[in-house]
């Protein structure tokens, strides 16, 4: 069978943050460059094994003369009975999801898998190489949206097994304030990490809550292709996880999957020609839907405890928690191969998109000397950053997992109005223009505490998530 996808792009990528809207306007640079990501030769999700003694799994992908081959390391500790269909369709979904990866160096647009698939399945995998992979599309002045067309067999779901999984809930955590909420709600609870780094480690132990690991080890050929010329960018790094996470579920009995992904994640990080381009599409409620349905055919739940919640509504509830809040951190250039090796300590750098967003909405609840103790500076200090708090609000939004454009504006607007943060230089130079953003919506930090929109959260989850919820901390004053 042959399918294209043809729906708009939902995805955007890495650090650069110029005007691309304006930059594929220009039609010629845009039809020139397009041909970058073009291919006779098409993707191939090929061949992929377990080793259930060892635990290593290992997938094949095929573009042009060249193999890659990723693997995955599981912890064998946890090997429950296996149910080898259930197994086959988890591998199946890690397979084709983290093909992204390689699928890049060309998008040529055209994905061959070599396994028959069922129609839920075949939507996550059109969901996460067109929208999925969207910034990466715009940032490499591809055509957006970026359509794809899957040669593929389709086949019918198995039967889900009578017995369900009695293992607790597993908790994917990156180990910022999303992963600490869920690991104060969700109980009981495993948490899971791909490659662990010292943060995930922390938060957890704070918590209490036991961590297990994946490790995740790319193809070296990937970089060398890379480096030699092939198409670079963010791909669905949510969708992969899940995947992960779900075979995880299978492979040790745990259910449901529980991930923590805001309502700000439905917002586009900018539009493309009418085309929305969103950098968190694999944490949307679009996607979390559609990865629903093809877990549920192996029988494990999948949903977002917090996507009812705003950014600020989340920190509200963190804030409560001092333990918890000093062991989070949400930083990215924390996480490079120098910080995951252990050779360079993982720390806020306060420069990144995401730590001033992380610490305009903690500030909103903590006093400048809490901030301070958690953080390790205070970047409304320094009138340099401005324009890097700016940019929260902005048309096109930084490629980074920030909240809602009318949200930061409220919270700038909030942190103006208060005696406790209104006079440090950033908060002097930018609340009168953040306050008439937020006004041009109504935005306020109080109404953005407030939980609503469509989740899939169970009854019992949800209401020991409102437990937690209804001791968060007040914005200051």
């Amino acid at each position: 069978m042959s399918r294209s996808s043809g729906t708009p792009v939902r995805e955007p990528s890495d650090d650069s943050r110029g005007s691309i809207a304006a930059r594929n306007e220009r039609g010629a640079d845009r039809d020139a460059e397009s041909d970058r990501g073009a291919s006779s030769d098409p993707f191939v999700v090929a061949e992929r094994s377990l080793d259930l003694t060892t635990g290593e799994a290992a997938f094949t992908y095929r573009l042009g003369d060249d193999e890659f081959t990723e693997r995955l390391v599981l912890d064998t500790e946890h090997v429950a009975g296996v149910d080898l269909a259930r197994l086959d369709a988890a591998l199946d979904l890690v397979h084709l999801v983290m093909g992204t990866s390689y699928y890049k160096l060309r998008a040529p647009g055209r994905v061959t898998v070599t396994r028959p698939l069922t129609a839920a399945q075949l939507a996550v995998a059109e969901a996460a190489y067109t929208h999925g992979l969207g910034e990466f599309a715009a940032v490499n002045r591809l055509p957006v949206p970026h359509a794809v067309q899957f040669d593929v067999e389709l086949r019918p779901a198995d039967p889900p097994p009578a017995d369900a999984a009695a293992g607790g809930a597993l908790l994917p955590v990156g180990g910022g304030k999303d992963s600490a909420l869920a690991l104060v709600v969700v109980t009981p609870a495993t948490a899971l990490a791909i490659n662990p780094t010292g943060a995930q480690r922390d938060v957890t132990a704070a918590a209490g809550v036991p961590l297990i690991g994946v490790r995740r080890r790319l193809d070296p050929l990937l970089a060398e292709r890379t480096r030699a010329g092939g198409l670079n960018g963010h791909v669905p790094v949510t969708a992969i996880n899940s995947a992960i996470s779900t075979l995880v579920a299978v492979l040790g009995g745990f259910g449901p999957v529980v991930f923590a992904n805001e309502r700000s994640a439905d917002e586009e990080t900018l539009e493309v020609d009418g085309a929305r381009v969103n950098h968190q599409y694999s944490k949307s409620y679009e996607f979390e839907r559609l990865f629903a349905a093809a877990a549920a055919e192996l029988d494990v739940g999948y949903f977002s405890l917090t996507r009812q919640l705003s950014e600020l509504a989340t920190v509200a509830a963190v804030a409560a928690l001092p333990g918890l809040r000093e062991e989070i951190l949400s930083c990215n250039r924390s996480y490079t191969q120098e910080h995951l090796g252990g050779r360079a300590t993982q720390r806020w750098c306060l420069h990144c998109d995401k730590c001033l967003f992380t610490f305009l909405c903690f500030a909103v609840f903590l006093t400048p000397e809490e901030a301070v103790a958690m953080f390790g500076g205070n970047p409304l200090e320094d009138t340099s950053l401005a324009d890097g708090f700016r940019v929260l609000w902005a048309t096109e939004k930084p490629f980074d997992c920030v909240g809602e454009r009318a949200e930061s504006a409220a919270a700038m607007a909030h942190l103006a109005r208060s005696t406790a943060w209104g006079g440090f230089p950033v908060v002097r130079a930018l609340g009168e223009e953040a306050a008439s953003f937020a006004a041009v919506t109504g935005a306020t930090v109080a109404g953005f505490l407030e939980p609503h929109g469509p989740h899939a959260v169970p009854p019992a989850y949800l209401e020991s998530l409102q437990r937690v919820l209804a001791e968060a901390r007040p914005p200051v004053r």
